[in-house]
């Protein structure tokens, strides 16, 4: 009997939470930190995926049921904004990364989190208003959030305290927020292989500036890296800025940097 009655109400359980859409994993737990239980997500991929792939019309008509669409305004997510609205014109659209000052039209700010301030005021603001009777609980967690990112920082900070790692060298430009908020000065590479001409000046160079660390994007052809590492003994620090648990990542990432 129970069971029965589990299965009655458990739709209206499901439509009486705020129905939410993003594009990838890490966006649903940044918004999650905020709507918790008043919530239910859908991801339009369980990975993050620079390419607009095409997605069966059914579930464009699944996904196109959601209340608000978070993205942080990558151009693949505008992609799909376009065709979400074009199948449901009531769908809220709210881009994360409004009001953050952008770094040469840079939309990898989640790596900043003073601008990660700025996304949970955007999603705050959100909420409070298409839900204002939960407007408390979410005031709750938005407070709670605003303070793990202040803690976030001031760990990378102290992590950064003893170490003498000032210059590195990367690949792409997923960390140019980071490099700016904690003045890492970051040097993009090429991703080629060294010719032989090209070595020995490219290591007194990286020795002059005292570079100890290549950053790159976890997923890129490994072999590039391991040959520059190998050839200008540098220590090759893999990232994924788009891995799912924001603190966390920005925590490895910093603890592999100055460590």
């Amino acid at each position: 009997m129970s069971k029965i009655i589990f299965l009655l109400f458990f739709p209206l359980f499901l439509f009486s939470k705020v129905q939410i859409l993003t594009y990838f994993p890490l966006e649903t737990h940044i918004v999650k930190k905020i709507a918790q239980k008043e919530a239910v997500s859908r991801e339009i991929t369980n990975r993050y995926l620079a390419e607009f792939r095409k997605i069966p019309f059914s579930e464009i008509s699944r996904l196109s049921n959601s209340k608000i669409y978070f993205h942080f305004g990558l151009d693949v997510e505008k992609q799909y904004e376009n065709i979400l609205k074009e199948k449901n014109p009531n769908l809220i659209i709210v881009d994360m990364s409004k009001d953050v000052d952008k770094i040469n039209n840079n939309l990898y700010i989640w790596m900043d989190p003073f601008s990660m301030r700025i996304v949970a005021k955007n999603i705050y603001e959100a909420f409070i208003e298409i839900d204002k009777d939960n407007k408390d609980f979410y005031k709750e967690n938005y407070e709670k959030f605003l303070d793990e990112i202040d803690d976030t920082f001031l760990k990378i900070k102290q992590k950064m305290a003893g170490s003498d790692v000032t210059t590195i060298y990367s690949f792409d430009d997923y960390w140019d927020y980071f490099s700016n908020r904690f003045r890492v000065n970051i040097i993009k590479k090429e991703k080629k292989y060294l010719n032989i001409t090209d070595v020995s000046t490219t290591l007194e160079f990286t020795q002059n500036k005292n570079i100890k660390k290549l950053l790159f994007y976890r997923g890129m052809d490994y072999n590039i890296a391991l040959s520059l590492s190998n050839n200008l003994n540098v220590k090759i620090i893999e990232d994924d800025i788009f891995a799912d648990k924001w603190q966390f990542n920005l925590l490895n990432l910093s603890q592999n940097l100055f460590k």
